[in-house]
């Protein structure tokens, strides 16, 4: 399986034969990367088999290539539209979640599995997963910054389990004024974290 950074906060996976693209368009911000004319292209070209949005903040969603997917392929937008789908063998589950901070803004996390199950959390608190029951065993969890730049958030995140780590939404390494980058970097020791340093990055998961 392939997983391709192709926002801010978004990739797109291929997996099993299915294509899914997760908060994966957007604008750039201040500090945070956006899709490239290149990849808003290709993924406007050949559309991916699922769309998946966590919330409408501007640094993952884009409405006008939400829009178009939904004129051109006529299928539901999971999270906003729909709770649940299954494409080929992999199903994926909508997750209601909190979003980190004070924010009210509707939010969803994923549960894909099919030949690996991935959490991919969106802008989720990191603090409300050991609350939710009869959620699978993860073997990639994606997940923020959030996740990562503390010791008491990546204590956390390793106690759920996952094989491997992949971050995204993380700022342009040669614009980060927050020192995310140092942060994320002293606190994981980059062990079994996979990340990006720029927008159409790919790892391949075995």
């Amino acid at each position: 399986m392939k997983i391709t950074r192709t926002a801010n906060a978004g990739v797109l996976i291929e997996m099993d034969g299915v294509r899914i693209l997760l908060d994966g368009v957007c604008e750039p911000t201040e500090h945070y990367l956006g899709t490239s004319a290149n990849i808003r292209k290709e993924l406007s070209q050949r559309f991916p088999d699922v769309l998946c949005c966590t919330h409408k903040h501007s640094d993952h969603y884009d409405e006008s290539y939400v829009n178009l997917y939904r004129s051109e392929t006529l299928r539901p937008v999971l999270g906003s539209e729909c709770c649940a789908l299954k494409v080929g063998n992999v199903e994926l589950k909508a997750v209601p979640t909190r979003h980190i901070g004070r924010s009210n803004v509707p939010h969803f996390s994923f549960i894909i599995n099919g030949s690996r199950c991935i959490w991919f959390m969106g802008d989720a608190s990191p603090l409300q997963w050991k609350n939710i029951a009869n959620l699978p065993q993860p073997d990639i969890l994606i997940v923020p910054f959030a996740y990562c730049n503390t010791e008491s958030a990546w204590s956390l995140t390793k106690s759920l389990g996952a094989k491997e780590i992949v971050l995204v939404h993380m700022p342009d390494m040669e614009n980060d004024p927050y020192g995310l980058w140092e942060a994320v970097k002293n606190t994981t020791k980059e062990e079994n974290v996979r990340y990006f340093t720029k927008i159409g990055e790919a790892v391949a998961l075995l």
